[in-house]
């Protein structure tokens, strides 16, 4: 890979070995590859979990005008947070991977190691605390006020899921017929748990980009420590060169 590429190491005048100059580039390059890697899974998770949720979220917007009409689908203690929430973390962590992508394949005459170092750090520490958030808000929906009457409120996947489960039972209603659910009920109940899946798949992910952000650190400070070794001997040779 030329000097030039997007994915190569910096490479500064230093006192360290070559070959401790070409370890170094080498095992930078490769985690440079993994972080990019990473960074690719995690945009492509992301834009899955904003699909997964924004599909039923449309489904929802679209036939909730219907209880004007008497023709309700939606009980009185829906709470549409999960869903949001799910959303906007999968539009955050999008974005933040994007950035890191962009950033890696500008061209730049200037070495970029400390560069990359920093926004993997960024978006590994910034997307966990996200998918992290996002998962527990789903979870506990905090602050949760419910209807009078009701004890607890119903989400996207709840709801669809539910009905999905009854249409499966083949539950009858009072005049001997089938309860039916809209036929996209089945699809937005797996729909929204793939989306919360992902969103777990992802602290997985965030944590291996900690890691690979980690490793660039550690080579950084080690080869500078060994910059440092071979700059301290070299003055002691050159200064027993010049003699008394």
């Amino acid at each position: 890979m030329s000097s030039g590429s997007p994915l190569s190491a910096s490479f500064n005048p230093s006192y360290a070995s070559d070959e401790e100059e070409s370890v170094y580039l080498s095992r930078i390059r490769v985690i440079n590859w993994i972080r990019l890697g990473l960074a690719v899974v995690i945009l492509g998770a992301a834009a899955a979990i904003v699909g997964c949720e924004a599909v039923p979220l449309q489904h929802y917007k679209s036939t909730s005008s219907f209880g004007q009409y008497w023709l309700y689908l939606w009980p009185l203690n829906f709470d549409l947070r999960p869903t949001n929430a799910l959303l906007s973390c999968g539009v955050v962590i999008m974005f933040q991977a994007l950035v890191y992508i962009v950033a890696t394949f500008l061209p730049s005459p200037h070495p970029r190691t400390r560069l990359l170092n920093i926004l993997s750090t960024a978006v590994s520490c910034g997307g966990f605390i996200t998918a992290v958030t996002g998962v527990a808000f789903a979870i506990c929906l905090p602050s949760s006020i419910y209807p009078s009457g009701f004890t607890q409120n119903e989400t996207l996947h709840s709801w669809t899921c539910r009905w999905k489960s009854m249409r499966d039972l083949n539950i009858l209603d009072e005049d001997g017929n089938p309860l039916r659910a809209p036929d996209y009920f089945p699809r937005d109940c797996m729909e929204t748990r793939a989306g919360f899946i992902l969103l777990g798949l992802l602290i997985g992910l965030e944590v291996m980009m900690g890691a690979a952000a980690a490793a660039g650190w550690w080579l950084e400070i080690d080869v500078r420590r060994q910059r440092q070794v071979e700059k301290v001997e070299l003055e002691r040779v050159e200064v027993s060169a010049k003699g008394p």
